[in-house]
């Protein structure tokens, strides 16, 4: 019988039975959504130090400069997903085929 075990119990798993990434990934893309944020209002403050008609361009692309940024970290997630459940159905379609036979 399978026994569940906790977030730490899975961590330090060296066979790999269990996934944790499926766990944490929400947490992944809120940490990608505040460095983007972060790297974001860190050039639009380094573009006014630098002049103001930079600064003002940079206002104004900066947003769409982030849209993209957490845009493309979704979509990385959200293939890093399609990969895990892929495997997950892989493995339940094997543990069917198994009890088949």
């Amino acid at each position: 019988m399978e026994q569940k075990r906790g977030f730490f119990g899975q961590l330090m798993d060296f066979s790999f039975t269990e996934f944790i990434t499926t766990k944490i990934i929400k947490v992944l893309y809120g940490l990608s959504i505040f460095i983007a944020a972060v790297f974001t209002i860190l050039v639009i403050v380094g573009a006014f130090s630098d002049s103001v008609a930079s600064g003002v361009i940079l206002l104004v692309l900066s947003p769409l400069w982030f849209l993209l940024c957490v845009t493309v970290s979704r979509i990385i997630l959200e293939m890093v997903m399609i990969a895990f459940r892929i495997a997950e159905n892989v493995g339940y379609l094997a543990k069917q085929q198994q009890r088949e036979y």
